[in-house]
């Protein structure tokens, strides 16, 4: 069985005012998928309502793995980071371990997860103000995958970032899909990317799912929302 997560049918609201309405749809390993659309469309609603952060009004959201549930399913990047500012780098990756395991055993699983998303071992000892915005996104990731987690959901994981900068994120995104078989989730406003780097599309409008599918699909015959909203991008 593959990791998924499928959502049926599933509203939310903040109040008295709508944010998803009526969403259904499938998200597998195989496909790295990246949530598309407007401002306020809904986008990170839908990842903080995956991730239990937002109650459900109705519908029902369903986890399928490939193993035995735990309580390590999903890893996060937030959109600001949210680094400890008091922790060195390595304290932050292993932030979930620091009360149950031996200090030198984590700086050492530290130093290998660093290497898996391009930091050196020296990095584990830097504070977070002495990172660069490309550096935090990846302890970030690092953080997220170190409990090695069958789902990695990233909220604009390159939010202010150059191009380049970018390019290296969305490289380590998609190689941690195929090494590590992560069923990968994000929102992303950086069109280029998503339309390079993801095999899945989903074009929020108007509080529901108005496009599913394939970036070639979407530069090729897109709807008329999806068009006009590429045009301006």
């Amino acid at each position: 069985m593959k990791n998924a997560i499928v959502l049926k049918n599933i509203s939310v609201s903040y109040g008295s005012s709508d944010i998803l309405n009526n969403v259904s749809l499938s998200i597998e390993s195989d496909y790295p998928t990246c949530i598309i659309g407007k401002g306020s469309s809904g986008k990170t609603t839908l990842l903080k309502t995956i991730l239990g952060l937002v109650k459900l009004k109705k519908g029902k959201i369903i986890i399928k793995e490939n193993m035995n549930n735990n309580s390590n399913n999903f890893g996060v990047v937030f959109q600001k980071d949210a680094l400890f500012d008091s922790l060195l780098v390595w304290q932050n990756v292993m932030f979930q371990s620091l009360e149950s395991e031996n200090d030198n055993k984590l700086i050492i699983k530290t130093k290998r997860i660093l290497k898996s998303v391009g930091l050196s071992p020296q990095d584990a000892f830097l504070m977070p103000n002495e990172l660069s915005g490309g550096m935090r996104k990846r302890v970030a990731i690092a953080r997220a995958i170190s409990h090695d987690p069958k789902f990695l959901i990233l909220d604009e994981p390159t939010a202010g970032l150059d191009p380049i900068k970018s390019t290296l994120i969305f490289n380590i995104i998609t190689k941690l899909n195929k090494e590590r078989k992560m069923t990968i989730l994000a929102v992303s406003s950086d069109m280029k990317g998503a339309i390079k780097y993801f095999k899945q599309l989903i074009f929020l409008d108007s509080k529901r799912v108005h496009w599913k599918g394939k970036p070639s699909e979407a530069l090729k015959e897109p709807t008329k929302l999806v068009g006009e909203f590429l045009a301006k991008v």
